[in-house]
């Protein structure tokens, strides 16, 4: 195995590793987490449908975080849109070797979520990961 191939599973299981971390944390612990990068809070009102979010953005890495909170205030889900489909695409191929994926249902299953791929039309990088408990 190459050198440049090890690198690159050592960043994604790390970046597992923090974006699983997020699970469960509530906005202010993330915010906390993240205090110096920069970041977005979005509070979402529609009808009877009230979300919070907040979206924190990775330059060098070339990727944004998304955080979604339950009723209860905690991290239920995180979206993982890098700048370039080829991210997600290497991502997958780390999960493939690394982690057990149910066919049936459409998703990996890390040791402390599950992870899903999921297309989006009206991005740029039209495919994300989301990660869930």
């Amino acid at each position: 195995m190459d050198n440049n191939n090890i690198i690159g599973i050592k960043s994604y299981y790390y970046l597992l590793q923090q974006i699983t971390s997020l699970l469960d944390l509530s906005l202010p612990e993330i915010r906390q987490k993240y205090r110096n990068y920069p970041y977005c809070l979005i509070d979402y009102f529609e009808k009877d449908v009230e979300e919070k979010s907040i979206e924190i953005r990775f330059d060098q890495e070339e990727f944004t975080i998304t955080c979604l909170f339950s009723d209860e205030g905690k991290c239920q889900s995180v979206y993982l849109f890098p700048d370039k489909n080829e991210y997600v695409t290497k991502f997958i191929s780390y999960l493939e070797i690394t982690q057990s994926n149910d066919y049936v249902k459409n998703r990996w299953t890390a040791p402390s979520c599950y992870i899903k791929a999921e297309a989006i039309s009206h991005l740029p990088c039209d495919i994300c990961l989301m990660f869930y408990n």
